[in-house]
């Protein structure tokens, strides 16, 4: 069987973070600690998140890799969960993975519009269940690449953002699939208080963007 996923995450998360200078990573930590409230992290609004928590959690190991021993990951997006979607089986996928138990193959419908997450999501558990990733899906997720090495989230999308980008280099590397190094786009997303932006035109962060930074860059 196969290493679970979370556990391919947690090393790309690693491999960003050693990239940095000891003054970006004590910048990236120092912004992490001031989205940290006594119950977990802060949304975007400044409010306690359970969502934000996860993001939160898997940095603090990121940080210190002690942490990660008898840390538990908690999937938290439950609308998504047993329902007949790409996200729903990729959510019950991670959590089966997590049981080290063999997930069955992938069998659902392509969405009207497709997104490069949802994308992605379908070739990492086709390749995680040993199957042959659909070739149309990655040519597909290759095609999100625009000339500034970021990825848009659909083809419609106006420009190109971090969690696509993320996810699409992710999943790419995961496959061994041709992609071009972003590493200057990431970079141009990091912002001044040591946290990542959404997109060019964003000046604000948080946990889950740290997170996206720092997958995109452990790509490399």
């Amino acid at each position: 069987m196969k290493t679970p996923l979370l556990y391919k995450v947690y090393r790309a998360l690693r491999r960003g973070w050693k990239h940095l200078t000891p003054e970006a990573q004590r910048a990236v930590q120092s912004f992490v600690a001031s989205q940290k409230t006594d119950g977990g992290y802060m949304n975007p609004g400044g409010r306690e998140d359970a969502y934000y928590r996860q993001f939160g959690d898997v940095l603090e190991a990121v940080f210190s890799p002690r942490k990660l021993l008898g840390m538990h990951l908690h999937l938290t997006v439950q609308e998504s969960r047993g329902q007949d979607t790409i996200y729903g089986s990729f959510f019950n996928f991670l959590e089966a993975e997590m049981r080290w138990e063999r997930p069955k193959a992938v069998e659902v419908g392509l969405p009207q519009v497709m997104t490069t997450n949802a994308a992605c999501c379908l070739v990492a558990m086709q390749h995680q269940t040993s199957s042959i990733p659909d070739p149309k899906l990655i040519e597909w997720i290759q095609a999100r690449q625009d000339e500034t090495c970021g990825f848009h989230a659909t083809e419609l999308a106006p420009i190109p953002d971090l969690l696509s980008t993320a996810v699409a280099l992710f999943t790419l590397r995961l496959v061994e699939a041709e992609v071009k190094d972003a590493s200057e786009f990431v970079h141009a997303h990091w912002l001044d208080n040591g946290g990542f932006a959404p997109t060019l035109l964003d000046e604000y962060s948080d946990v889950e963007y740290v997170f996206y930074g720092l997958l995109a860059l452990g790509a490399f």
